[in-house]
């Protein structure tokens, strides 16, 4: 039996208890200045960060308009300007593939130099040649060009061939097949029956992209291709899998590799990777692997985007409550909303809420007051911020929608400066622009598109790079290679699937993107995770500074141009050790890629030197 004394002593205890948890609840709520969009807190100048981007863009430019097209001079490559020239070998004026090249040269800080010859580079000295040759072998006329390219590559040159000649004419040069390390054309034309892909060459792991458990339905790669056998002094990135035993030769097909020939070497992509801009990463891979170390700036960003999310009007809930028992508004924010903090709690990532107050402005349903404020109260706890996306199934013009949203907006959280803005259609954003004055961001979803860039001299654009919702293998290699190239993605999930379902229901929506999500974006955790104003700011800064690096004994030094508070880099070591940095954070990425957070606009990494012959 619990004696008075006793009894009372517990009843203080409880109610002390209680009084605790309930205090620090109506504090948290007190406290939550919800109303107020701490991303937005910014004191960069974001016109002197334009200014910077557009001086170095005309500089670039210039230098490639100078050289582009005209008759190779000695004269014109001198030894100061060399290291970083990349030169852009294709007939036939600007295709695919030179528009992926051109946004690379851009964000590598590069200018492009476009021949359909190289007649006359030869005659330039070895120390003045081009950091890069990379050839669209489907456009060059080989009688001339194959000799020219054998001999820059024996003085030093390093060549990629982002694509590859026909089969044919490989088969019938000698000096192709030379220059690119090929003992054997096995077959012009065969089907393999998957693809490894071999580490060290993408940010991420090592996989194997063939049917097996756990893979079903994922297979979407080309696997009819050709079988180039190659020989010594060259090392194979990308393979094909074969499983039937009497296809087999000795060596596997070889896919993706490089080979030594000379001082130099030679980079060779079997496939079409390189005609789309995920395909990008391809290209800093292969200069990754060309010396003993490399250093490239990275924008070092990965946003988690909830486009169109629907949870403030119950205009279609007769349909959410036949399908789940619940109308829409209390299922996103009982189900959905828990669902989506607790993925982000186990990945890490911040949310970017796209919010749409209605999607139908002619059924007479009007917002929920106090929603918005219960999602701002959410997203105010660090799991993000919130913006608005453009999507309806209404008449209205874009105009008159946003302006029905800023007036419901401007009724729940006045202050809250709106920043990011999903769009649904590029073409309108003119009419978005004059509305949200506050804004400095868009997404889109549009193939093929330059993943970030600016769209006028204040916004700019982030492409969607996965909705998550599937991801197949060439999905897979996708992401690796835009990793690796910019350490960015932007993950978008339209919620519109879940308002108005047309396909899976919530359950198998979330189970995908979930499942996705914390196993596919996990050999990227070193990156940071960031919302949509956070990535601007990092854009801005990554489209605006320039950099030299260089080396000397076990020193790499590194000095960034327009150096604004922060910059973001990645150093590949591909034998050495890191022994100590000085101006930078360092993070380990694996199989010797380094994230370097830049503190000041010179670094100083010292290593421990490993001698080992680099073929």
């Amino acid at each position: 039996m619990v004696s008075r004394r006793n009894f009372f002593t517990m009843l203080i205890l409880l109610m002390i208890m209680i009084f605790m948890f309930m205090f620090s609840s109506v504090l948290k709520q007190v406290l939550n200045e919800y109303g107020t969009n701490s991303y937005a807190q910014t004191d960069a100048d974001e016109g002197r960060l334009r200014g910077d981007y557009d001086a170095l863009s005309a500089k670039l430019s210039d230098e490639a308009k100078a050289l582009s097209g005209k008759a190779i001079l000695p004269d014109d490559y001198d030894e100061g300007d060399a290291d970083k020239r990349v030169i852009f070998l294709c007939r036939g004026g600007e295709n695919e593939v030179g528009k992926v090249v051109n946004a690379w040269c851009g964000y590598m800080k590069r200018p492009m130099i476009t021949y359909n010859t190289l007649d006359g580079l030869e005659y330039i000295s070895s120390s003045a040649l081009p950091e890069v040759i990379i050839v669209d072998g489907e456009n060059v006329n080989w009688n001339k060009e194959a000799d020219r390219l054998l001999h820059l590559t024996q003085n030093g040159a390093c060549v990629i061939f982002a694509r590859m000649p026909q089969p044919k004419e490989i088969k019938n040069s000698a000096v192709l097949r030379e220059l690119m390390g090929i003992k054997d054309v096995y077959s012009e034309k065969i089907a393999i029956d998957g693809i490894r892909l071999f580490p060290g060459f993408f940010i991420g792991t090592e996989e194997e992209y063939a049917d097996g458990p756990g893979k079903e339905g994922r297979q979407d790669l080309k696997l009819t291709l050709p079988w180039y056998v190659t020989g010594e002094a060259s090392k194979v990135y990308m393979m094909g899998i074969v499983n039937d035993r009497s296809r087999k030769s000795q060596f596997l097909p070889s896919i993706v590799w490089r080979h030594a020939y000379g001082d130099g070497k030679c980079f060779c992509i079997t496939g079409d990777y390189l005609t789309e801009m995920s395909g990008m990463g391809f290209l800093t891979a292969c200069l990754g692997e060309k010396d003993s170390y490399d250093i490239y700036p990275v924008i070092n960003a990965q946003n988690l985007v909830l486009a169109n999310y629907g949870g403030f009007s119950d205009e279609n809930g007769d349909a959410l409550e036949a399908i789940y028992d619940q109308r829409q508004i209390p299922l996103f924010r009982d189900v959905v909303g828990p669902s989506v903090i607790s993925m982000t709690e186990r990945s890490k990532d911040k949310i970017s809420l796209m919010v749409t107050p209605q999607m139908d402005y002619e059924d007479d349903i009007e917002p929920e007051d106090n929603m918005l404020v219960f999602y701002l109260r959410l997203l105010n706890e660090g799991y993000g911020e919130a913006g608005l996306s453009t999507k309806q199934v209404s008449n209205l013009s874009l105009a008159q929608k946003l302006g029905k949203d800023r007036v419901y907006w401007e009724r729940e959280a006045a202050d809250y400066v709106l920043r990011s803005l999903y769009l649904d259609d590029a073409t309108h954003y003119e009419d978005a622009k004059a509305l949200l004055p506050d804004l400095r961001t868009i997404v889109i979803e549009e193939k093929n598109a330059k993943p970030v860039t600016y769209v006028d001299d204040e916004v700019t654009c982030q492409v969607a790079t996965s909705d998550c919702l599937t991801h197949t293998f060439s999905q897979d290699i996708a992401l690796k290679s835009l990793e690796t190239a910019l350490g960015y993605s932007n993950v978008v999930f339209d919620m519109f699937e879940v308002s108005h379902p047309s396909g899976d229901d919530y359950a198998d929506f979330s189970r995908k993107t979930s499942s996705n999500l914390l196993s596919f974006w996990k050999p990227y955790a070193g990156f940071a995770k960031t919302t949509l104003s956070e990535s601007d700011l990092r854009i801005r800064r990554f489209m605006a500074l320039d950099y030299h690096d260089a080396r000397k004994g076990s020193e790499i030094t590194l000095h960034v141009d327009n150096f604004d508070k922060e910059a973001f880099f990645i150093l590949k070591l591909n034998r050495d050790e890191i022994d100590e940095v000085e101006g930078a954070t360092i993070t380990d990425l694996g199989d010797g890629f380094f994230l370097l957070g830049a503190t000041q606009e010179d670094v100083k990494i010292t290593v421990k030197v490993r001698t080992l012959y680099y073929y």
